[in-house]
């Protein structure tokens, strides 16, 4: 079967998909006559910025253009398609150098087109030129011939020199929206008289990713072999299966905070034969779905109206609040570089997952939390029938709470039952299992955070830190114990850290911060 992107690659503006702001200022243009002497087309690849450049080229020498469209009849719009010398086209990749610069351009350009109107040299990936080969082509865009037009498209546009950009008129191609590439898909697929499930082309529209052209390819693919009706089963031979609904399977699992239900489905996946370091992956993406959905509505709307396993990851939408799913997408990339460095990927995944299960916050006790006002004082939590008092500032003589040494190990005998003790607040303890105890410098009693975020919970909100400490100082009987905090990659001050560290590095650059 013939390559359906090239079969049917669109020839007027109003068939380009996806990019209608484009191509309607470009359509304007021709219609008006104001054109300019050089555009910089920038985006993504195969999303259409190729096409619409030779669009583009055809439409301004066209001899009859109609509302800005080439009219592909005319003596120009033959030439230009069977291949016209004076619309020059020029792979910047494996032409980067100032002499082909030069050769190609510089010395054509002043030539006066020998069949059209315009000259219109296309430069596809334009960011790989190198600097001198831009510096040849500066004063040639800066007081171009009339009959020439310059455009360029690029995938990298940063690294286009400023000075080229300055001059040109800039256009901005987006992603292809996955609404608009099952369009063009079920036209395609109703021109060649196939029938295509409706879940096949959600499928192959979310393995695109916004590449249309990677989308048309799939789909030849899959019509290349030869079955009138292209099922789900028939796809899977080409793209494959999906692992999203056992990823909402195993995450609903970990939800309902059931460790036993977790062990037992990990254990009937590998029994089925499941790979796990793969499905990580598919967790991951399950969860940055779940984290869109809790902040756009219309990507909520998509995964309740998307395939089954869209289906079922939409009703997990309610089951974890943002700060969970921020602790558990970091969670899961870091037991999938476990994996990948060598430990056993279904311990890495029990892991993982029975983490989630412990952590796990109901949407009520969250609302809660949130209902506390932040002035009072921490609240009170059982520990062995009794409850946890804020210590006398002073203790009396004679009380237990006057005890000021502690060793490390003591700490770690009796950290069990700290944690028993803040079973009450679900963050916190989530954040707690993942530490560990390192030290002891006088007082306080260090602990070791995996994450930047999550020793700014724990240390730098007062009401968290009092809690823990109270916590261990009633438990402990000492009344002096404070906590202290250092991150996993050593004892470097935390700014210098949380710049290394990816959650830190998008607090710094959008000047948010971490709240509990």
């Amino acid at each position: 079967m013939a390559n359906l992107s090239r079969a049917y690659r669109p020839t007027k503006f109003s068939e380009i998909w996806g990019q209608g702001n484009v191509t309607e200022i470009l359509r304007k243009e021709v219609e008006q006559k104001k054109l300019g002497h050089a555009y910089l087309f920038a985006g993504p690849r195969g999303i259409g910025k190729t096409t619409a450049a030779r669009i583009f080229a055809k439409a301004v020498n066209c001899e009859s253009p109609k509302d800005g469209e080439p009219c592909g009849q005319c003596k120009a719009c033959e030439r230009t398609l069977v291949g016209s010398i004076d619309i020059i086209e020029m792979d910047a990749a494996s032409n980067t150098g100032v002499d082909n610069v030069r050769e190609a351009i510089v010395e054509h350009v002043r030539f006066v087109p020998s069949e059209l109107k315009y000259k219109v040299y296309i430069i596809d990936e334009a960011h790989m030129l190198s600097t001198s080969a831009w510096n040849a082509l500066l004063k040639t865009i800066e007081e171009p011939p009339e009959h020439a037009i310059f455009i360029f498209a690029t995938t990298e546009k940063h690294k286009v020199p400023a000075t080229i950009v300055s001059r040109c008129q800039r256009f901005d191609f987006h992603r292809i929206s996955q609404e608009d590439i099952i369009s063009r898909l079920k036209d395609l697929v109703s021109k060649e008289k196939f029938k295509v499930d409706d879940e096949v082309l959600a499928a192959i529209a979310n393995k695109a990713e916004g590449c249309l052209r990677d989308a048309e390819n799939l789909l030849g693919q899959l019509l290349s072999l030869g079955e009138k009706h292209v099922t789900a089963d028939v796809a899977s031979l080409v793209i494959p299966a999906s692992q999203l609904p056992l990823a909402a399977d195993i995450l609903t699992c970990a939800s309902k905070r059931d460790v036993g239900l977790v062990m037992q489905k990990i254990q009937d996946l590998e029994q089925d034969g499941v790979a796990f370091a793969p499905l990580f992956d598919d967790l991951i993406g399950a969860v940055r779905s779940l984290m869109l959905a809790k902040a756009v509505s219309k990507e909520a709307e998509a995964l309740r109206k998307g395939e089954a396993g869209s289906k079922a990851l939409a009703g997990l939408i309610d089951a974890f609040d943002h700060q969970e799913l921020l602790n558990i997408s970091l969670l899961l990339m870091e037991r999938r570089k476990d994996a990948k460095l060598g430990v056993d990927s279904r311990f890495a995944m029990e892991m993982a997952m029975c983490a989630i299960a412990v952590g796990a916050t109901t949407n009520q006790e969250v609302k809660k939390q949130d209902q506390k006002d932040d002035n009072e004082p921490p609240p009170t939590s059982p520990v062995a029938n009794k409850e946890i008092v804020n210590p006398p500032a002073r203790p009396s003589a004679g009380s237990t709470l006057q005890v000021t040494s502690f060793t490390l190990q003591e700490v770690r005998l009796l950290w069990p039952k700290v944690l028993d003790a803040m079973e009450s607040n679900k963050s916190l303890l989530f954040i707690l299992k993942l530490c560990k105890l390192v030290d002891v410098r006088g007082s306080s009693l260090v602990l070791e955070f995996q994450y930047p975020y999550h020793m700014q919970t724990i240390l730098q909100n007062g009401k968290n830190k009092t809690l823990l400490e109270n916590v261990i100082r009633e438990i402990s009987g000492n009344g002096q114990i404070t906590i202290d905090g250092m991150l996993a990659t050593g004892q470097a001050d935390e700014k210098t850290e949380i710049q290394k560290d990816t959650v830190g590095r998008l607090l710094d650059a959008f000047g948010g911060q971490v709240v509990a």
